[in-house]
């Protein structure tokens, strides 16, 4: 059974901003990590009366800095309205979703709103039996599993590392019930004993849901409802929900009519309208003599219904209500969405993720010759593993000798093996039988191959270190050694093939579906096999460290120029788009974390950004660009040479992004505060430069030069983007552990 390390969080406030502030689809080296660490070191926080803190003996580089966030006069009470960084993502053919990074003097404020009202928040978020996903207490634990390259590279690469005793990758400030992710609903007994009781089911959804949120509906909702609220309240007091409603509209530049998208906070503040509104419409068809459990069973994942019933005028008496309520909150339930399901409850998409299932099992499975009385063999579960020791140092295991095992290991016939070309016609062929679009099942086969390939390595390598050991053993006889070298070469070969193949596969997926989280889960799997390939072996002689050869340099060669190929024809077979900008750019992270001769070559980058010649021989951008692309294109590109020319066109168009902002809104943008500190921070860029950025943004030499030199003493790095040594494995574990929708 796979273990768990407990973990107990030490409190602070300020964790907020590790989990709750920031969108799921923003770059693995970007967070709130060191922006946490600014905070807290230098006890920036809003007192009880919503004035700015900080310690007494602060520095003048941290007072600067805080003066660009938060404007000249750090004695006002009142905050600005700020503009937040909104971005769009890929959602569905065609159509784009819109996502939203606050600005950091907002992140700050709602650090002050969880404290002060956490325990309401939790309070209103339990308010009816309809909700599948809400806050039910403070986190106070995280729960840390190690991965596969923990146990792979038979050494812990991945230390936990905590900051201020908080461990970075917590999920969320709150714990919630009862299912993190929508998909384990539909495989939950709760679904099926719905299933069991009820012969029928209508789905439906909320049009547009947090774009239609008006934000002053939070105070009617925490206050009796719109019209008590009216009746009964001033325009202006003290409420939870009228703070909560000025806060929202602050950070979206005082809009009432939507709430920023992404973030958890935002999640939170329609799961409490949501929430009131689902009880009422209980309450009334409790006084209609319709009873939840009995003659219907309601369930809400977010914005998404499930409604379980027998008789239609239940239903039709439901959906009546539901109407009605979200009517007054301004909200209305899509008719696009709402379908209707008779007994057996189950979709196409269900069904075709059967078939994935057994696609993947039949296609991709690790076969071992003989599943019998194998020493390893009783660490074989496909999905749970984590501190499992799979190399025994002992000289017997399980009633076998050291040469028994060994002798095991000569004479093994395991097979794995994989045709891309097949595997990719029948997974086509289930899009067409089952009437499904990629977008809605790719991301779980994606989830289901990094399995595979992740409990198939651990098989394999339980053989191969083995053979890898005795190889540079002085006890073994050179004929053994010659029959280790066979049996290795024969498997260093089979994974071989694996991998390429299953590269392919991957990367066919994501041609058909450029979506942020499939690019995500095929990162995932591309980090997997590089971290794999490109670590030997490390074993402990005495006090000292050995480190012994696990593949061959030919080997690794192919897989990784597989890799390149890949990426570059990605590179090749689109174009940067102004809404579509971050799905293919995440591939650039990939190969930062390679060696530089696999790179894609500045021709490459220089056409897929779409990049002229000006009259002066110099590169210019034609195409938009966020922030966000510019600091994955500044951290991929470094201080290589060859990428010199770009680098300069890229920094031109910072220069230019921020003089077409008046002045008077540039520090109000979340985006351009953003990549002002960003810039600060990044290595690649010389002073000079940076001071031809921050000089527009209101920051004065003086004031950089201060800014710099507290930097450089206080040894905070980073603010938003991590530029350096970042962790691959560890930023996608974290990231992985955040996903809220299937």
């Amino acid at each position: 059974m796979s273990k768990r390390r407990k973990i107990k969080l030490r409190y602070k406030k300020e964790r907020v901003l590790f989990s709750d502030v920031l969108p799921y689809e923003v770059p693995l080296i970007f967070s709130n990590r060191y922006f946490y660490r600014f905070l807290v070191r230098n006890q920036i926080a809003l007192d009880t009366d919503g004035h700015l803190t900080w310690k007494d003996n602060i520095s003048k580089g941290a007072k600067d800095i805080i003066s660009f966030l938060f404007g000249d006069d750090l004695n006002c009470q009142h905050f600005p309205q700020t503009i937040p960084f909104t971005y769009k993502i890929l959602h569905k053919p065609n159509k784009y979703r819109e996502l939203s990074i606050i600005h950091p003097a907002n992140q700050i404020e709602m650090v002050s709103f969880y404290e002060k009202y956490k325990n309401l928040i939790l309070y209103y978020c339990n308010q009816d039996r309809f909700s599948l996903r809400h806050p039910n207490k403070v986190a106070c634990y995280f729960y840390y599993k190690d991965r596969l390259h923990h146990i792979l590279l038979g050494r812990k690469t991945d230390k936990l590392e905590m900051y201020f005793n908080e461990y970075e990758n917590l999920r969320t400030y709150f714990s919630y019930e009862h299912y993190t992710n929508i998909y384990k609903f539909y495989e939950s007994y709760k679904y099926q004993r719905a299933e069991k009781k009820f012969q029928k089911l209508v789905k439906f959804d909320i049009q547009s849901c947090f774009d239609s949120i008006y934000t002053h509906s939070i105070a009617w909702a925490l206050n009796g409802g719109k019209d008590v609220y009216k009746e009964h309240f001033k325009s202006e007091d003290n409420t939870m929900g009228y703070l909560w409603d000025k806060i929202m509209q602050r950070m979206n530049y005082n809009e009432t009519n939507g709430i920023v998208i992404g973030p958890e906070f935002s999640r939170i503040f329609a799961e409490v309208i949501l929430q009131q509104i689902d009880s009422k419409v209980q309450s009334k068809l409790l006084s209609k003599g319709m009873v939840n459990n009995v003659d219907y069973q309601c369930f809400r994942y977010v914005d998404d219904y499930f409604f379980f019933y027998n008789n239609d005028n239940v239903k039709d008496e439901a959906l009546v209500l539901f109407i009605n309520e979200l009517k007054t909150y301004k909200l209305t339930i899509s008719n696009e969405k709402t379908k209707y399901y008779e007994r057996p409850f189950i979709t196409d998409i269900t069904r075709a993720k059967i078939e994935i299932d057994k696609l993947i099992d039949t296609l991709l499975s690790y076969n071992k010759t003989d599943k019998k009385d194998l020493p390893w063999q009783e660490m074989e579960s496909d999905d749970n593993y984590n501190d499992i020791e799979l190399y025994q140092e002992e000289s017997s295991v399980d009633g076998g000798t050291e040469q028994e095992l060994l002798n095991a290991a000569i004479s093994n016939q395991d097979s794995w093996f994989l045709k891309s070309t097949e595997f990719n016609k029948q997974l086509k062929a289930l899009l067409v039988t089952y009437q499904v679009e990629s977008k809605d099942v790719y991301n779980y086969a994606l989830a289901r191959i990094a399995r595979k390939i992740e409990t198939g390595l651990k098989k394999f390598d339980g053989v191969f270190k083995r053979l890898s050991l005795a190889l540079n053993d002085d006890s073994i006889d050179e004929e053994t050694k010659i029959e280790c070298q066979k049996t290795k070469e024969r498997m260093e070969n089979m994974l071989c093939k694996f991998l390429i193949e299953a590269i392919d596969s991957v990367f066919f997926m994501h041609s058909n579906c450029r979506r942020v989280n499939t690019t995500l889960k095929i990162v995932s799997i591309l980090n997997l096999i590089i971290i794999t390939l490109d670590n030997d072996y490390v074993i402990k002689n005495g006090s000292t460290q050995i480190s012994i050869p696990r593949f061959s340099n030919q080997m690794r060669e192919r897989v990784f120029k597989k890799i390149q190929d890949e990426i570059s024809l990605v590179f090749q077979t689109s174009q940067m788009d102004e809404n579509v900008q971050l799905e293919t750019l995440y591939f650039l992270i990939t190969l930062k974390s390679m060696r530089s001769k696999y790179y894609i070559k500045p021709v490459q980058l220089q056409k897929y950004l779409r990049l002229k010649l000006d009259e002066k021989g110099k590169y210019k951008t034609i195409c938009p660009l966020n922030s966000l692309v510019i600091i994955v294109l500044l951290y991929f590109m470094g201080d290589i040479e060859a990428y010199r020319p770009i680098q300069h066109a890229i920094i031109a168009y910072i220069r230019e992004k921020i003089n077409l902002v008046p002045k008077e809104l540039r520090k109000k943008q979340a985006e351009l505060v953003i990549l002002t500190l960003d810039i600060i921070t990044c290595p690649f860029i010389t002073d000079d430069y940076k001071q031809r950025i921050c000089s527009p943004m209101g920051i004065e030499p003086k004031n950089f030069r201060e800014i710099t030199d507290y930097l450089n003493r206080s040894k905070q790095k980073y603010f938003f983007t991590k530029w350096n040594k970042v962790d691959l494995t560890k930023e996608l574990n974290a990231k992985i552990s955040q996903e809220v929708y299937a």
